[in-house]
């Protein structure tokens, strides 16, 4: 009797070893299973149903994810960077700027001026809009039980924050967050090398029809207060609520005399700019005895950076600005 209880233990042992073994194993392929294979970046999966707060304040849930997106202006560049794909696009004037395979998109209108009854027609999952340039669509779109997001695209921390929100909203938040990370990057590498002494600016603002000076919540005025760049216009009441310029004012730049003016223009060429101050500044004495004039220390931002969003390409235009104020450290623009 003792033999066969002593055998009974040892093969109940035995057995309570194997489960357990078989265990660890079953947990040891469940851990393998979701590893990356070698040389591949495990992806974070989107999580659906999805609430989003958008920039307008407003609260939108996305059931499941949009598989019918129509990104308006600037967040068609910004889909297209984090591996989305639009339904169709705004009509822009110069199709250069446009991502990689959207020429031939369905177009919907310019960018101020959206022709909603084609966009319906399409009937998109979810709309991505820009605050302030699209808000009067919005109540059209949820008429029409279309999920629209509205997201700001003006400051370094807007590019940022949306393009980290766009790649969860597409599923691949590996390929924005390698974006974002190499932005970061670069702009920290920029700031490293400023001076200790800053320099001050002023941002004009031209136009077909007049010129102003742009304020600290545009790109260029972002740009300036990443590069620690006194923006002398910074704190000027905008000319109206909403906006990002405030009325030209020689006594104000006179009384700074900035030590590099930058021109931000609407107009088509820098021909055209310059014939705009042209006309409207250089007749005025107070404008040649400028110190910038006179030592020809004017330069003119590019569009594709200064515009409209540059999104992944903002240490670009951060570049570009430290190299037109401070070309002893950073070396001149290639124009």
């Amino acid at each position: 009797m003792k033999k066969f209880t002593a055998r009974l233990l040892t093969l109940m042992m035995v057995v309570v070893l194997a489960l357990t073994g078989c265990g660890q194993d079953s947990q040891n392929t469940s851990k393998n299973s979701t590893q990356p294979e070698a040389g591949k970046t495990k992806q974070a999966a989107a999580v659906y149903p999805m609430t989003i707060k958008d920039d307008a304040g407003r609260t939108v849930k996305l059931e499941k994810k949009p598989k019918k997106i129509i990104a308006l202006g600037t967040f068609l560049n910004a889909l297209y960077d984090v591996g989305g794909k639009s339904a169709a696009r705004c009509d822009v004037s110069d199709e250069s700027t446009l991502p990689k395979g959207t020429k031939d998109l369905p177009t919907i209108g310019k960018v101020y001026n959206i022709d909603m009854e084609k966009l319906v027609s399409l009937q998109p999952d979810l709309v991505i809009s820009e605050v302030g340039i699209h808000d009067k669509y919005t109540s059209m779109l949820e008429t029409n039980d279309i999920p629209v997001v509205s997201l700001n695209m003006k400051t370094y921390d807007d590019v940022a924050k949306n393009y980290e929100l766009i790649g969860k909203i597409c599923g691949d938040s590996e390929k924005a967050d390698k974006l974002i990370s190499n932005m970061k990057q670069n702009v920290g590498e920029i700031v490293s090398k400023l001076p200790e002494k800053n320099k001050k600016v002023v941002i004009l603002y031209v136009t077909s029809h007049d010129v102003s000076v742009k304020l600290e919540d545009s790109i260029a005025g972002n740009v300036a207060d990443i590069l620690k760049i006194e923006n002398i216009a910074s704190g000027i009441k905008p000319e109206k609520m909403g906006t990002e310029n405030a009325p030209f004012s020689m006594e104000k730049i006179v009384e700074s005399d900035p030590d590099v003016i930058l021109v931000t223009t609407m107009v088509k060429s820098k021909d055209d700019a310059e014939g705009r101050i042209k006309k409207d500044l250089e007749s005025n004495p107070a404008w040649s005895g400028l110190r910038a004039v006179k030592e020809g220390k004017i330069a003119y931002l590019p569009q594709n950076l200064f515009l409209s969003n540059p999104g992944a390409r903002f240490d670009e235009a951060v570049e570009y600005m430290a190299k037109a104020v401070y070309p002893e450290v950073y070396g001149d623009t290639d124009d």
